[in-house]
């Protein structure tokens, strides 16, 4: 896998979330610093599906332990999750 910078995946985050999830949320109301869970743009469903997204595109796989509220709350949490949990593998 590519080394992606944070801006770079952040940005391919929210394309996904505003293209391919179909939130119902008009996408100009969805930015790196939205809620997403109060939006309503992230349920279960959708999460799991942005779950497959991050794992299939990016290799990563987030365990149970990190799938709450505080890693899921926007964009740029899950960016920094990605990037923290990529470092961590790549580590190994």
């Amino acid at each position: 896998m590519t080394d992606l910078d944070r801006v770079t995946l952040l940005d391919q985050l929210l394309r996904h979330v505003r293209e391919d999830l179909a939130t119902g949320v008009p996408s100009d109301q969805i930015t790196a610093d939205s809620p997403l869970l109060e939006q309503g743009v992230l349920d279960s469903v959708r999460t799991a599906r942005l779950l497959a997204h991050i794992r299939t595109t990016y290799g990563v796989r987030v365990p149970p332990v990190h799938m709450t509220g505080e890693h899921f709350r926007t964009l740029e949490t899950i960016t920094d999750l990605i990037l923290r949990l990529r470092s961590q593998t790549a580590s190994l």
